[in-house]
């Protein structure tokens, strides 16, 4: 893997479930914390191989792993460059050295 340009800031975004005042499921994203990552997207041959024809931007996002980014699920979202982005894929890289995140925004 060797090294890395983690020049890039993300927000990671964790779910939150909860009941409002009359006893409603509610369903939120709270700010988590700022990480470093390197960002790559998805070339358009990469998307059309595996079968994802949308009009959406797909990114890699590549992370230091640590006990909090291991934590990170599809269930969460990422915040980079104003946008949210929704996770699809979560895979440990370099014997828990990082952390890719694949994810996609429309």
């Amino acid at each position: 893997m060797g090294r890395r340009l983690m020049d890039r800031s993300i927000q990671i975004r964790t779910r939150q479930s909860g009941k409002n005042a009359l006893g409603e499921s509610l369903k939120d994203f709270a700010d988590g914390r700022t990480l470093k990552a390197s960002h790559t997207p998805v070339s358009d041959g990469e998307r059309f191989r595996a079968g994802q024809i949308e009009a959406a931007s797909v990114s890699r996002f590549v992370v230091r792993y640590s006990a909090y980014s291991a934590a990170i699920t599809q269930d969460d979202r990422l915040m980079f460059e104003g946008a949210e982005w929704q996770i699809k894929g979560l895979k440990t890289l370099g014997r828990n050295r990082w952390i890719e995140i694949t994810a996609w925004r429309n």
